[in-house]
Order: C-alpha cells, then sequence, then structure tokens
C-alpha cells in the first residue's frame, strides 16, 4: 500500500522557514505491527532525522535516519503495535514521530572554486541591496551567504549554474513586511553536480520559465522576478546551500572581492 505523507522541509529563503513538502510512503503489516518505509520521490537528495516522542518511545521503534537519493527508501522508519492505533487507514505519523527533511546528501563534495553567472542576462546591471552577512536577514546558517539583488518586477532572471530543477512554486501572489509571509515566497530551486543547491527566491505569480526535472544552461532564463514572500522591494534572493541547509559562499566570474558589496551596481559582462 503506497500512500503520501506531509514532512516538514527546511527549505531557506530570506528567513527561515518551513515548506511542506510530499513524501511516499508504504505501509506494511505483520505479526501485530505497522511498519512504514519512507520513499523519496524528489530529484535531489533528502536527509531525513525522525525520533520517537517522550509519549511514544517506549512502545515505538524508529529508523532514525537516512540519506535518500530519487526513490531511495528508508526500510521501516517506523514501527508502531497495531493495538495502539485507532485507525490504521489514517495513521498519522506526527503522533508518534519528530522529524525534519533537508535537500542534499552530506557526502556531496562541494565545488568552492566554481564561478557563478551573475543570474541576470549579460549587459544587465543591477544595485546589491543585501550582501554577505547583511544585518536585515542574512545573519543565519541558513542565509549568511546569500545576496539580495534590486531587480523589478517583470525582469528575466537566468541560471547562475548548469543543474536539474528540483523544486518549482509559482502560486503565490502575497508578500508582507514580515516573516509570517517567508513561506509565500516564489522561487525555484536547482540541484548542481557538485550537489550544491541554487535558490532563486521572490519570483512572480506564474514566473516560473522552468518545470521540475528539466535541464537547465548556465545562463539560460528561467524565472521573471517578481515581489513575493518576506520582502520589502522587489528583488531577488540568490542563495547556494549544502546539506542541512547550510548556506556557502560562491563568487562570481570577474568577482574580485570576497563578496560583493551592498550599495554597487554590477553589470554582467560574462
Amino acid at each position: 500500500m503506497k500512500k503520501h505523507i506531509l514532512i516538514l522541509f527546511i527549505l531557506c529563503a530570506t528567513l527561515q522557514h518551513i515548506w511542506a513538502q510530499t513524501i511516499e510512503r508504504h505501509t506494511t503489516f505483520k505479526n501485530d505491527s505497522i511498519y512504514i518505509d519512507l520513499i523519496n520521490p524528489f530529484l535531489a537528495p533528502i536527509e531525513l532525522n525522525l525520533s520517537a516522542l517522550d509519549s511514544t518511545k517506549s512502545f515505538i521503534k524508529v529508523n532514525s535516519y537516512g540519506v535518500l537519493h530519487h526513490q531511495d527508501t528508508l526500510k521501516n522508519a517506523l514501527t508502531i503495535p497495531i493495538q495502539s492505533v485507532k485507525d490504521t487507514a489514517a495513521i498519522q505519523i506526527s503522533k508518534f514521530v519528530s522529524f525534519k527533511g533537508t535537500y542534499g546528501d552530506p557526502k556531496s563534495q562541494i565545488d568552492y572554486k566554481y564561478r557563478y553567472s551573475l543570474p541576470y542576462p549579460r549587459g544587465k546591471s543591477y544595485k546589491i541591496i543585501q550582501s554577505f552577512g547583511g544585518k536585515f536577514s542574512h545573519n543565519k546558517t541558513h542565509s549568511r551567504y546569500a545576496i539580495d539583488i534590486g531587480t523589478q518586477i517583470g525582469d528575466t532572471i537566468t541560471a547562475a549554474r548548469p543543474g536539474t530543477v528540483v523544486f518549482v512554486k509559482q502560486d503565490s501572489k502575497e508578500h508582507c513586511r514580515t516573516s509570517k509571509c517567508a513561506d509565500k515566497g516564489n522561487k525555484i530551486i536547482i540541484l548542481h553536480d557538485d550537489g550544491s543547491l541554487a535558490h532563486y527566491v521572490h519570483l512572480d505569480f506564474e514566473g516560473s520559465l522552468v518545470e521540475v526535472g528539466d535541464q537547465v544552461n548556465d545562463s539560460q532564463p528561467i524565472a521573471i522576478s517578481g515581489m513575493t514572500g518576506f520582502t520589502t522591494t522587489p528583488h531577488l534572493h540568490f542563495v547556494l546551500f549544502k546539506a542541512g541547509s547550510v548556506s556557502i559562499p560562491f563568487k562570481f566570474k570577474g568577482q574580485k572581492r570576497k563578496r560583493l558589496k551592498k550599495g554597487r551596481h554590477y553589470k554582467r559582462v560574462h
């Protein structure tokens, strides 16, 4: 029997927030117990951490950790005595375990020397409104190495590096000045061949030019810039992650400083 459950994935954008994503499960019944396997339907690897709740750890068994690539299975992620479940047709695993999932494989060898293309067309020039370590929102593990580029609604966003599109959100029209809108930001996530993941955030409603599974080339148009999510002005939030939703430093082609300078305009020439 294959069902779907909601697992909480930390897919960080401007501020840390949680996106509800669907992960598959397979349930079997044997020897008065229920065995639940978790299956990764995503094109990106996911790292899962599960732990029994204080109220359930005396009677359930948990396979607490796994790194699952596309279609991999965490066998016996949860084993529950049948008598502990009122309705076996509607098992809510959140009543038995806490769980966290993040994109990425911790064994990936990140290429920190890779030089990225600025994520907008050649000849265009934009102002950096927040750089690495920005006090407003780039001061956490998931955002320390992010940049905010002062694009306008309707501008074209391009891929900074070749990769595979693994996530697209483009159904939001909402934005506000507080973190309560963090999960309203439209975004695209692209997985690179070294395991790093690029997040392009605050895109326009229905502003994606690509779909999950697409292979994109360097500088290929992928989206239309917008103003969605937690933001006070139109811009593109660009950040790279390794496993664990940890932001990582990066440089663009032609960049001489360790980071782009807030308030300065950068014209794309490469």
